[in-house]
């Protein structure tokens, strides 16, 4: 491969990962937040912010136990939910 080559796949690479980093809320997964309570983002943002990880911890586990009805209820699981989540208690240092 040529150094241009290189050069254009390190560009394409690079447009990809501002693309992908752009494309998500807070640099995290895309929640269909429409499809949940109008306050769950807002709510789990202060839970974030306030690194109450018990609580964040509770949601998660609400959100893995109600995975097939919000997948009956919407056609979507709650992946993207709880990967948010997971990216909150990260954030806030639960592990």
């Amino acid at each position: 491969m040529t150094w241009t080559g290189r050069a254009g796949l390190l560009a394409v690479g690079v447009a990809l990962v501002v693309v992908i980093g752009c494309s998500q809320p807070s640099g995290g997964p895309s929640v269909p937040w429409a499809d949940y309570a109008p306050t769950l983002q807002q709510d789990l943002d202060a839970l974030g912010d306030a690194k109450d990880c018990p609580a964040l911890q509770q949601q998660f586990d609400n959100a893995d136990a109600n995975n097939d009805a919000t997948m009956t209820r919407t056609g979507h699981n709650n992946a993207d939910l709880m990967a948010y989540i997971d990216a909150l208690m990260r954030k806030a240092g639960c592990y």
